[in-house]
């Protein structure tokens, strides 16, 4: 079977036997490698940026290829707020676009897919699907609700709203949800297949279980839901940085079909939250693993991770957050590689 048919399987929780390894956004590492920044590469035809992104998660033997990872604040700019770009890596907001939680309703989803940057992304996204041609499903993500709303009001001003003025914090989150769709809507349309939220600031290493169940949770099962009422055959994806072990139950609920897991939550925990509910995808440290392991420290920590998910159906092979931009290209190989070896030896 093809990539596409892999990763459905695996979604759909299919006993296959085989467990696929796909890396997690990465869209920085496959751009930064061919020697261009990712502001420099908006500059350039999206037939070039489809090509390297085609080329590196080919060689890196990626179950996903994915568009515009490393991008995600590039809706900022496009709602009139500022960001930060990098000669490596991805941009940062400079600033918060909203000097009041009260101003986020004059946030004007619209302008998303009015700016230029953003309908080149979705034409990449385009390019990239043709390129593929059904053998490989292409992936897109972004900011979910709470961390999206941290970042346009300022994390501190979000966080204090939480405790001292909910309705406030829930206008913003209800602007950020539509900024999300409306983002992820132009690549839904060009083609992406799987669809990822990215929530670093719902992690349990920020907020507590009872906050991510009031305030993160509603907005993701909100975007999912409206997202798949759409295009039924998405498949949504959830990342949460940091310790999610508090909160695997309430994910499984969340209209995610993939749970990435960073390296701080046990496989374990995971397989035992998740394990027969929803696919769940990690644990690989990404720097100290993925970006500087040996051959045979990345070959140890693979097989630990397929073993301790096991052999439950749903499990990908998956770095634990987005690897450094100077990853290199033998260790992912080298993560591949292993997790063929694997599924040869299970299979005889």
């Amino acid at each position: 079977m093809n990539y596409t048919e892999l990763i459905r399987k695996t979604v759909n929780l299919e006993p296959i036997g085989e467990t696929p390894f796909a890396l997690l956004s990465a869209g920085a590492w496959a751009i930064n490698r061919q020697g261009a920044s990712l502001e420099e590469t908006l500059r350039l035809p999206p037939e070039t940026a489809a090509q390297w992104l085609f080329e590196g998660y080919t060689l890196a033997d990626s179950a996903i290829s994915w568009v515009g990872s490393g991008y995600n604040n590039i809706v900022i700019k496009a709602v009139g707020g500022k960001i930060k770009w990098r000669r490596s890596g991805t941009p940062d907001a400079a600033e918060p676009r909203l000097k009041t939680l009260e101003e986020a309703g004059g946030l004007n989803p619209a302008d998303v897919a009015k700016d230029k940057d953003v309908q080149t992304v979705y034409e990449t996204v385009k390019r990239l699907t043709e390129k593929e041609n059904g053998q490989r499903l292409v992936g897109g993500s972004m900011w979910a609700p709470f961390t999206l709303a941290g970042l346009l009001t300022g994390a501190d001003a979000l966080m204090r709203s939480v405790y001292k003025n909910p309705e406030a914090a829930h206008k913003v989150l209800r602007a950020a949800t539509e900024l999300y769709l409306e983002y992820m809507r132009g690549y839904v349309e060009a083609g992406a297949r799987v669809i990822f939220m990215a929530d670093p600031s719902a992690s349990g290493d920020m907020i507590s279980r009872k906050h991510f169940e009031g305030f993160a949770l509603p907005y993701i099962k909100e975007a999912f839901k409206r997202l798949k009422d759409k295009t039924p055959d998405i498949i949504a994806g959830l990342h949460i940085c940091g310790d999610t072990s508090d909160r695997l139950d309430l994910i499984a609920e969340s209209g995610a079909r993939i749970m990435s897991l960073d390296y701080k939550v046990p496989i374990e925990k995971a397989r035992e939250g998740l394990g027969g509910k929803i696919a769940f995808s990690g644990n690989l440290n990404p720097v100290t693993v993925v970006q500087n392991g040996t051959d045979e420290e990345i070959r140890r920590e693979v097989l630990s991770c397929v073993e301790k998910a096991g052999g439950v159906p749903g499990y990908i092979v998956m770095p634990g957050c987005d690897i450094p931009p100077l990853t290199p290209l033998e260790n992912l190989q080298a993560i591949s590689k292993t997790v063929r070896e694997y599924n040869d030896n299970r299979s005889k």
